[in-house]
């Protein structure tokens, strides 16, 4: 793959399988999850996760002429407050079928696998979802890019990592590759007509261990290595997302007819911001802003002007990050807009 290679897009042979899956007869699961507003679909390299709550409940691929989808079996646990009788031969009396999906049987089965997904989500990811779900200018979720290499001091990973580091060399150096993981990227204009801008995030939680310390907070250092990554995959990205932009107008025309087969309004759907639209037409260049951002959400006005004021004072009055506090994360908080004391570069 060159470096300029596209590598964020489902291609052609796959988008047309997922038109023609929607209306299939075994495609009732892709109906479905196509007219679930609550739903995130993140674009892949030929591939498409659908989110909830930060959980990927369908990893879905191209499969000869057709799709393939999986999930995680912890998604299936049915969610039935339901008793069993144990044995005297240690078995349990019920039927495997009573404590998990073992088919697909419509929208009552997703309902469950979005439950089971709760528990699981935990509050910074359940927030997270909020936010993004009401950001129109959002195109991306949880995006793994390579990251650059980074000396042992900085690759130790915080506890908001997804994915661990992975060994690069195998010579004496104490460099590693490791793999970043971005919470959310956006897109804004900045003034210029003819540009878009893409804008990548970190989101955290007021109450995250990782953005105070009496030295440097771990924030500091994770938002260092994904700026060395930005840089460093700034072309690929530049070349990637314009085609991650036409995916995702094409899936959200498939959203949209899904709901209207099924008579349901459309309104429910997030309006995609236009700049989407400008990207993917190619009447916007796209440029990539190097410097992500660190969205701090979930408090109260009480805690803003005590402790999270303090906490986003030395984050970029000392440690230099580009911090935007957004407060709770209910319908209509602009976490993911650009704030005007923010000025970032561009590549």
């Amino acid at each position: 793959m060159s470096e300029t290679t596209p590598y964020r897009a489902l291609g052609e042979p796959f988008l047309a399988a997922l038109e023609a899956l929607a209306t299939a007869p075994h495609g009732g699961w892709w109906a479905d999850v196509l007219g679930d507003p609550e739903l995130l679909l993140a674009v892949r390299d030929r591939s498409l996760n659908v989110y909830y709550r930060g959980a990927s409940l369908f990893r879905i691929t191209p499969a000869g002429g057709g799709v393939a989808a999986e999930t995680h079996v912890k998604y299936l646990v049915r969610q039935r407050q339901v008793l069993t009788r144990l044995g005297q031969d240690g078995s349990f009396g019920s039927a495997p079928s009573q404590a998990v999906w073992d088919r697909y049987e419509g929208p009552a089965t997703l309902a469950e696998m979005k439950r089971a997904a709760v528990p699981l989500a935990g509050l910074e990811k359940t927030g997270l979802h909020v936010l993004v779900q009401t950001s129109p200018n959002v195109v991306d979720v949880e995006i793994a890019l390579a990251g650059a290499p980074v000396t042992d001091a900085a690759a130790e990973p915080d506890g908001s990592e997804i994915e661990a580091a992975q060994l690069a060399s195998e010579t004496t150096t104490t460099a590693r590759l490791r793999q970043d993981r971005l919470d959310v990227a956006s897109l804004e204009e900045r003034g210029v007509a003819g540009e878009a801008w893409l804008v990548f995030h970190e989101a955290k939680l007021a109450t995250n261990p990782a953005l105070r310390s009496r030295t440097t907070p771990a924030i500091v250092e994770q938002m260092k290595r994904y700026r060395a990554t930005l840089k460093q995959e700034a072309e690929r990205l530049t070349a990637s997302y314009p085609a991650l932009c036409r995916d995702l107008v094409s899936l959200e025309a498939l959203r949209r007819k899904a709901r209207t087969d099924r008579g349901l309004d459309v309104s429910d759907l997030l309006q995609r911001d236009p700049l989407i639209n400008d990207v993917a037409s190619g009447r916007r260049i796209l440029r990539i802003d190097t410097e992500p951002r660190l969205v701090v959400f979930g408090f109260d006005a009480d805690q803003r002007d005590k402790s999270v004021q303090a906490i986003t004072q030395d984050l970029s009055g000392t440690h230099g990050l580009r911090v935007y506090a957004v407060g709770r994360p209910v319908k209509g908080t602009p976490a993911f807009r650009r704030p005007s004391d923010l000025q970032s570069d561009a590549t």
